[in-house]
């Protein structure tokens, strides 16, 4: 009796842990990817030719950026499935409409 009682206790715990595994596994998170993104485009790239292969993980507030000196700054404000417990902003720069890069601020 005491075996059967215990391999049903670790069938429903195998079964159990499969299920969670799944769905840990399942829910990408696209930090990363946006970070290599990022880091891919090439510098001196026109704000157009960005926009056009910008990656549809990422949401990013053209409408807004933030005048530094003579930079703007656009704010990555979305990145699917992002689960970044720092907060960190991402941003990209341009430079007279030429990506300079990105930046990242707490």
């Amino acid at each position: 009796m005491y075996a059967i009682e215990m391999r049903i206790i670790i069938k429903n715990n195998v079964f159990f842990l499969s299920i969670l595994l799944l769905i840990l596994t399942s829910c990408k998170n696209y930090y990363n990817d946006a970070i290599e993104w990022t880091d891919n485009l090439e510098a001196g790239i026109n704000i157009e030719n960005v926009k056009k292969f910008q990656s549809d993980f990422i949401e990013i507030d053209w409408e807004n950026p933030q005048i530094i000196n003579n930079e703007k700054w656009f704010l990555i404000t979305k990145i699917k499935g992002n689960k970044d417990i720092l907060e960190m902003s991402i941003y990209l720069v341009f430079v007279e409409n030429y990506y300079l890069g990105r930046e990242i601020k707490k």
